[in-house]
């Protein structure tokens, strides 16, 4: 058994044991949120598991799962949509039927009139004033429910609207980082894995893992000290500077993630400063003091899609690309080439403006 076979064999043992003592049900999204929450690789979700407290309730679990993994809660917001439309169709059907009970009722009134003017017999004029009230009275009333049903129709019609804009906001949602507004980790992998679709003619394309540099010294600018201020700061310059064929996400923790369309390596390079340079147009501020505490730089790595067989092994040959560039020292980016890396210095172009 490899190392990474145990480690995997590990953390599964621990999260099956602690589901155990803490009562939780062994549902397959508790099993997935009590994983992440173990394996470390999502620290704010592992924070906001533990601050739940010892006694977990599945309302509080949903709550977390909700936010960090929202694929395992469609079916609620389904329900709750469905339930929803159920209502307005109820409240609607409602609203015809008293519309057609009171036409009929409008109708009678109206033949009744008609059969007393069509009468060839003389009428009073009491008769004849009775029937022309009658008929002007229901006819008032017919026309105040008529507009009172357009009314209501329209209020349906908008409620549609936003039962339909909820569903795309949801499907949207799932795909993006709360704390920034970039792509998330689930988005940023389905669009590695579109990558190798054609595995015999992959999308020619670079992929980068960023990672920011001294993050332990900026955590100190939040009250919790997980780096979120950073985070939200450094995402919003990314965001503003994404272009529509980018693929920028914001992984977890002080990882962030780039997809760039082409085939050319300097033309890689020149999105990767670009966002580089957005990164760090802006100074970090202390949220408390207004001190000024620097501006962010990235440590980069980055694989083409033509030196691997399949987006696990583009990522981690992104992966150890950006750990090659953090143990240069930072604030720059390094490539992986097709050159063979027995040797820890072959193989590697690193680029430093």
């Amino acid at each position: 058994m490899n190392k990474q076979t145990s480690a995997a064999t590990s953390i599964g043992l621990r999260v099956a044991t602690a589901m155990y003592q803490m009562g939780i049900d062994g549902l397959p999204r508790n099993y997935e949120l009590v994983y992440e929450a173990y394996s470390g690789t999502n620290p704010e979700l592992t924070r906001d598991f533990v601050a739940i407290g010892k006694t977990k309730s599945q309302r509080a679990l949903d709550e977390l799962g909700r936010k960090y993994l929202p694929h395992h809660h469609e079916e609620t917001h389904v329900a709750k949509t469905n339930e929803r439309m159920r209502t307005q169709m109820t409240t609607f059907m409602s609203l015809l039927q008293e519309e057609k009970s009171s036409l009929s009722d409008y109708g009678k009134i109206i033949d009744q009139a008609s059969r007393t003017f069509a009468s060839d017999a003389e009428i009073d004029q009491e008769t004849l004033n009775r029937s022309i009230r009658q008929l002007s009275e229901a006819t008032e009333k017919q026309a105040s429910k008529s507009e009172a049903m357009v009314a209501v129709a329209s209020e349906q019609s908008a409620q549609l609207e936003g039962v339909k804009a909820d569903i795309e906001n949801f499907e949207q949602m799932k795909f993006i980082d709360q704390l920034t507004g970039l792509a998330n980790r689930r988005s940023f992998n389905k669009a590695a894995a579109r990558i190798y679709t054609n595995p015999e003619l992959p999308t020619m394309c670079g992929l980068a893992f960023a990672e920011i540099d001294e993050f332990k010294r900026f955590c100190e600018l939040d009250d919790k000290g997980n780096g979120e201020h950073v985070i939200r700061h450094v995402g919003q310059l990314l965001h503003a500077a994404t272009e529509a064929d980018d693929v920028v996400a914001h992984l977890d923790g002080n990882r962030f993630a780039f997809l760039i369309s082409s085939s050319d390596e300097a033309e890689i390079m020149r999105a990767i400063d670009r966002l580089r340079a957005a990164a760090g147009a802006k100074p970090l501020i202390h949220p408390k003091t207004g001190r000024n505490v620097g501006k962010s730089t990235f440590s980069i790595g980055v694989a083409m899609s033509t030196v691997a067989d399949s987006a696990g092994q583009l990522l981690g040959y992104g992966e150890k690309a950006m750990a090659k560039s953090a143990k240069e020292g930072g604030d720059r980016v390094t490539f992986y080439s097709n050159i063979e890396h027995d040797n820890a210095d072959a193989g590697w172009m690193i680029y430093r403006p």
